[in-house]
């Protein structure tokens, strides 16, 4: 990088934009002066015109250098206003190269659209890669802060068999019992927070993927009906088997698990969970309801932060993580919907999944409708 800065500042002055519209601008200017003064001349008629040069006289010479001089520094004025948007963005974008987290922006140039576009493509990129940058810190932070416990764990259950444990049965097999169990713990950490990133990262095009709700989650709960029948099971349905939405059904699939889960975990006392399907509009809600713990009101808004547990308690056992209400937001959103959650303290928590109707499915209800 810094090769390619001494090789441009080996570039003479005189190749620079300003210059280059500096020294075009005063030849054009000057052409355009010798055409009216011709021009005159030519009206005027050459008796006239031989008069008035007589008039000036001595002062001929004086009044075309003030006028050259006039012409120059007006063309100086113009390249400048032409280029100082220019160098605003190599100065801003020098600043972003020693400092990726720089909060130094290209300011809008009002006179200049294409120049201003460039601008602000620029900012929006310099602030989709300080998004960037700011996840890999936090990635990096908290999988470095997740993963010390478990590795510590581990490596005193190791040192202890070295040392002299390996010769005693219960303390062996106590060590092993619990190093596998971090370590299958750190595993869930790890493909977990790999389908965190793929959420971050994931891409839609809804035109080519739709899904009917209805089987999907009919199929879920089903399943986690039959894994756990300890459990009361509700399943409200008011959708039809056409009803689709832009999503891929293993996506979906996924979402319905981490939310059923969590309501397992949570519920100790009361074992009932609620499962509906709704139409509100052109949106389909999915709802899942637990009356577990709940979860209280300055919670809330940190629930989907990553790594964040409401029950501290839980931090050491399997799933806990913290890590699957934040794979829900960040999918939900990546196909356009919206995740909402009501819940208090000793009440149960309920969360609602809303996804938007795919437009084919919206015109044919309009359609019916208007019949």
């Amino acid at each position: 990088m810094a090769k390619g800065k001494n090789n441009n500042s080996k570039h003479s002055s005189l190749t620079t934009s300003q210059a280059i519209l500096t020294l075009g601008l005063t030849v054009g200017f000057l052409l355009i002066a010798c055409g009216i003064i011709l021009g005159l001349m030519v009206i005027q008629g050459p008796d006239l015109t031989k008069a008035v040069f007589s008039a000036i006289g001595h002062w001929w010479w004086s009044f075309l250098a003030f006028a050259i001089l006039g012409i120059l520094l007006l063309a100086f004025l113009l390249a400048q206003l032409f280029v100082w948007p220019v160098k605003a963005i190599t100065k801003v974008m020098l600043a972003f190269e020693e400092d990726p987290l720089t909060s130094d922006r290209v300011r809008s140039v009002h006179y200049n659209q294409e120049i201003d576009n460039l601008g602000q493509l620029l900012n929006a990129t310099m602030t989709q890669v300080q998004n960037l940058v700011h996840s890999q810190q936090d990635f990096v932070s908290d999988v470095s802060h997740e993963l010390r416990t478990p590795v510590a764990i581990v490596k005193g259950h190791l040192n202890l068999l070295e040392r002299w444990g390996k010769d005693d049965p219960e303390v062996l097999a106590d060590s092993l019992s619990s190093s596998l169990s971090e370590i299958k713990r750190m595993e869930v950490l790890v493909n977990e927070m790999l389908e965190l990133t793929r959420a971050e990262k994931l891409t839609v095009n809804a035109d080519q993927v739709q899904t009917a709700v209805w089987p999907v989650v009919e199929r879920v709960y089903h399943d986690f009906q039959i894994l756990h029948p300890e459990f009361v099971w509700t399943f409200d349905n008011g959708l039809d088997q056409k009803a689709a939405v832009a999503i891929r059904p293993d996506h979906l699939e996924q979402l319905l698990i981490i939310l059923l889960d969590n309501a397992l975990k949570y519920s100790t006392e009361r074992k009932e969970v609620h499962l509906a399907l709704a139409k509100t509009g052109a949106w389909v809600e999915i709802g899942v309801q637990d009356f577990g713990q709940g979860i209280a009101a300055e919670d809330l808004d940190r629930i989907f932060d990553r790594f964040y547990r409401v029950d501290k308690a839980r931090v050491h056992q399997p799933g806990g993580n913290g890590l699957g209400l934040s794979i829900v937001k960040k999918m939900v959103a990546a196909y356009g919907g919206q995740v909402q959650v009501e819940s208090a303290l000793g009440s149960g928590s309920s969360f609602r999944l809303r996804f938007p109707l795919t437009t084919e499915q919206v015109v044919t209800e309009s359609n019916e409708d208007e019949k």
